[in-house]
């Protein structure tokens, strides 16, 4: 009996050295799989959407918790302030609806309410186009954008046409009263020339290029 069990246990160490053999092969075997297996690509982050700025023209809603004497809907003048009762001009342009209820927050909080909890919404917003009319190779309105300038977006027309009159260049715009307008006449060459500074443009300018009289 002492024989047999001896020939045994030297057949499970061997046993066991093959299994285990076999397990690496099998590992090896798995590598070029393993090696050969691509990550999946990173997804981008994403989209931030854009900043809703307030601007000339734009009406907002403004509403005071609790303080139904402050509540209504209070037009963006041309210079980007609103009339506000008891604070008089309060500039708004060129903010956000939520940090322009900061502004009026801590206006507010200043001697007239006690923690003051302000929402702006936007009820109606101005025209956010630039049109450029006349003498260009591309008339039509372009998409505003912030500092845009009279040479940009005579750029964006695609330039001046032979027959165009540089000097004489036309901008309309609204000021802020009502539907009024005024007009007034830019030196587009001086601009170029250097002789005089870029005029930047705000959202519903229209340019006009008039026509050379030669």
């Amino acid at each position: 009996m002492g024989g047999r069990s001896l020939r045994g246990q030297g057949r499970a160490p061997a046993a066991r050295g093959r299994r285990a053999f076999l397990g690496g092969a099998l590992a090896l075997a798995a590598l070029p799989a393993l090696a050969c297996r691509q990550e999946p690509p990173p997804q981008p982050p994403p989209a931030t959407p854009p900043r809703e700025i307030l601007g000339a023209g734009d009406e907002l809603d403004i509403r005071v918790f609790d303080e139904k004497r402050f509540d209504g809907v209070y037009e963006v003048q041309a210079d980007g302030t609103i009339d506000f009762p008891y604070l008089g001009d309060v500039e708004l342009g060129g903010r956000t609806p939520a940090e322009a209820a900061k502004v009026l927050e801590a206006r507010l909080a200043d001697g007239y309410l006690l923690r003051p909890q302000v929402t702006v919404t936007i009820k109606t917003r101005e025209n956010r186009e630039v049109s450029v009319l006349g003498q260009v190779n591309e008339p039509g309105s372009f998409p505003f954008q912030e500092r845009l300038t009279l040479v940009q977006a005579v750029s964006l027309a695609g330039g001046l046409t032979q027959f165009a009159a540089p000097r004489r260049v036309r901008i309309s715009r609204r000021t802020g009263a009502g539907d009024a307008t005024e007009t007034f006449e830019v030196s587009l060459k001086a601009i170029v020339d250097g002789d005089a500074e870029d005029l930047i443009l705000r959202p519903g300018d229209i340019v006009f290029v008039p026509e050379s009289r030669i």
